[in-house]
């Protein structure tokens, strides 16, 4: 009898040392989309999981997907849009965790929440929202209490007849390496923070928002315990009757690091004081925190990385004149949007774009654009290395032709 204890006791050692053997099942499988259609998605979703793809393409909803459990849908090395037809919302994500990696959410419609409405975990890598709208308020995600973290991602052409065309706000967002563009709405055309709402913006440019109303890229509408605080990003040609770029009504809002330009409606800033947390510019008016100089931006346009960006022309007044403490210090961690190592001169820039005077110091390997599993997808570093080779090769076309 002893024999078989110790017969028995050694095969459940060695059973608990084999993957996989007395562990207990993952709660849920996932699924491969192999066609892109609504069919395959639905299935490959059931029961949550990770879903990944082997097929490109734009996947038509006719009906809004809810999410019933922890999930991530995962493009990676494809293309792939999944839209609401101008009809349905695209998402819903209710107390679980969604994570989209290397997606389009475009042409989403609902009375709130126009491409996603979330009160759980969302975390966006590496994606577009576009296209998206409501009549209320969040035009490409409406985030109610729940926390929306994004990173390396695009909000372009999302509107509302409401609040935030591009994010409507009361729960806990934060944003890094971000493009908004031409998103409009009544009030907060990029973002509108609202109800408690914690927001945090780091290394993102803001292009072309617009509000009918008061603040064109940000407003933030909330009490005097939520605060918006901006670091080392750039806004330009952000329009509203109030506020172009930012309204202010009561919630604290801090600058650092931070260009504000050029709204052609409303002031820069309006509304509540806004805290001067260092390193700022403000122009042509000074209704911003800042010195009050000409940024000379560059168009939005593929600079490099993962989001385009406004680069500082020759003669910038945001060149060398930034914050370095800020700079060093997290989120910013001396990078710029595109993963360049700040600073290239004798001190960091100020906004997004850190100017590279020599090609060859573009740092790929300080881009933090990850997927899901943390790993940069394969496509966007082949990507992020052709755009790196363009730039250098005609920065020394450049320099040769000089020299001719």
């Amino acid at each position: 009898m002893s024999t078989l204890r110790w017969t028995l006791s050694i095969l459940l050692f060695l059973a608990l040392l084999m993957p996989g053997v007395l562990e207990p099942a993952p709660a849920y499988a996932g699924g491969v989309v192999t066609v892109c259609d609504e069919a395959h998605l639905l299935a490959a979703l059931a029961g949550g999981g990770t879903v990944t793809f082997t097929c490109s393409g734009t996947i038509t909803l006719t009906a809004e997907i809810v999410i019933s459990a922890d999930t991530t849908i995962d493009g990676s090395g494809q293309t792939v849009t999944i839209s609401g037809n101008h009809s349905v919302r695209v998402f819903t994500n209710s107390g679980f965790t969604l994570n989209l990696n290397e997606l389009t959410v475009a042409n989403g419609y609902a009375e709130s929440g126009g491409g996603i409405f979330n009160d759980g975990t969302l975390n966006v890598n590496n994606s577009i929202f576009s296209g998206n709208s409501t009549t209320g308020y969040g035009g490409g995600i409406r985030n109610d209490h729940g926390t929306l973290n994004v990173n390396n991602s695009i909000f372009s052409g999302n509107s509302s007849t409401g609040l935030g065309g591009g994010i409507y706000n009361n729960g806990t967002v934060t944003l890094s390496n971000c493009t908004f563009s031409g998103n409009s709405a009544r009030g907060g055309g990029g973002i509108s923070n609202n109800y408690y709402g914690t927001v945090e913006v780091s290394n993102s440019t803001f292009f072309a928002n617009s509000a009918t109303d008061f603040g064109g890229g940000l407003s933030n509408l909330s009490d005097v315990s939520s605060p918006m605080t901006v670091n080392n990003s750039t806004f330009s040609g952000n329009s509203a009757s109030s506020g172009g770029t930012i309204l202010v009504f009561q919630g604290p809002v801090t600058l650092r690091n931070t260009i504000v330009a050029n709204s052609p409606t409303g002031d820069n800033c309006a509304g509540a004081p806004i805290t001067d947390g260092g390193g700022n510019l403000s122009y042509p008016d000074a209704t911003c925190p800042g010195i009050n100089a000409d940024p000379v931006l560059g168009p939005l346009q593929d600079n490099g990385g993962p989001t385009w960006t406004m680069e500082l022309g020759e003669g910038s007044a945001a060149i060398d004149a930034g914050d370095d403490a800020i700079c060093a210090a997290a989120p910013v961690n001396n990078l710029d949007q595109r993963g360049v190592t700040r600073p290239q001169g004798a001190h960091c820039d100020i906004g997004s774009v850190e100017q590279i005077t020599d090609p060859t110091a573009v740092n790929l390997t300080g881009i933090s654009a990850q997927s899901a599993s943390g790993a940069l997808p394969p496509m966007l570093v082949l990507g992020l290395l052709l755009v790196a080779l363009a730039s250098i090769g005609v920065a020394r076309r450049g320099r040769q032709t000089d020299t001719n």
